[in-house]
């Protein structure tokens, strides 16, 4: 109660202060426009000559003649002759200290083993055996609204009957199918934009008798079509098995009280109370200020 009072506050003071806001932009509004001088222009900054003095002119050497040029470069044995050629058997750079290293790393890699991959344990053939085709149905909502719960079904009919819709309500969108189930079944509902609650044991033994049936209550927690998954496992001496999985679409609509029951929800309801507050103090307080003006 106190999250809606506090919206009602918050609005009936923004159109408070909406109006006192106008009010007081038609008294205080300036009338004339503000002239702006042209600043003076900054004169430019001159610069003193400065004079520089010529360097004097290095000496000039004597030339070299070209006969001790052509001597000296004579004298000077080729690099190309004194480095003999690599040879196919010969490296071009030389590896022995990195041979050790190398061989150390060749030894820590082969000792480091990889670890196989764990699978799941298989069912047994004996198990596998004594699973038993049945109809199956599941039943939700073709639409629903945001925030508002309801209930999914699912039932599994083993005592020889051609369907298993007659277990269920009938109010909304059934689906049929068949599933091999064992004696020990485990039923699940997901869907990533619900809230979902079981209301019956996840884990039911199959009864010969009458139908098996799980419910859930499902509160949509975001807008648009979402998906719903029926997933269906066998019970047996190791992990459960998948046997069958259902897909149903459900249209989540919001309304306007659903939007504001949203808001209410995520904000912060002293937040949003003295917002408002706060809110029709400064309309109030604007619009007397007006009606004195009159």
């Amino acid at each position: 109660m106190l999250r809606f009072l506090s919206i009602l506050v918050l609005l009936a003071g923004l159109l408070v202060a909406g109006y006192g806001g106008s009010r007081l932009m038609e008294v205080y509004a300036p009338k004339s426009g503000m002239t702006v001088e042209a600043m003076p222009a900054e004169e430019p900054i001159m610069m003193d000559d400065v004079t520089v003095e010529a360097l004097p002119e290095a000496e000039a050497l004597p030339p070299i003649p070209d006969e001790e040029i052509l001597a000296e470069t004579a004298s000077v044995p080729s690099i190309s002759r004194s480095l003999p050629a690599p040879t196919l058997d010969e490296p071009m750079f030389g590896t022995e200290g990195v041979s050790g290293s190398g061989a150390a790393d060749a030894g820590a890699m082969a000792s480091i083993e990889v670890a196989p991959d764990v699978m799941a344990p298989a069912p047994s053939d004996a198990f596998l055996e004594n699973l038993k085709t049945v109809p199956v149905a599941h039943e939700t909502p073709t639409t629903a609204e945001y925030k508002r719960p309801f209930e999914a079904v699912l039932a599994i009919d083993a005592t020889g009957d051609s369907t298993a819709v007659d277990a269920l309500p009938g109010h909304g969108n059934i689906s049929e199918g068949t599933a091999q189930v064992s004696k020990t079944v485990e039923a699940r509902l997901s869907g990533s934009g619900f809230a979902i609650k079981a209301m019956t044991p996840e884990q039911q033994t199959i009864s010969p008798l009458t139908e098996n049936t799980w419910r859930w209550s499902v509160t949509p927690l975001t807008a648009g079509n979402q998906e719903l998954t029926f997933d269906i496992y066998a019970i047996d001496d190791g992990p459960a098995v998948p046997l069958r999985t259902f897909h149903n679409t459900v249209t989540v609509k919001v309304t306007g009280l659903n939007r504001a029951i949203a808001f209410a929800d995520q904000a912060n309801p002293l937040a949003v109370f003295l917002g408002g507050v706060g809110s029709v103090l400064a309309g109030l307080f604007g619009a007397i200020k007006f009606v004195r003006r009159r």
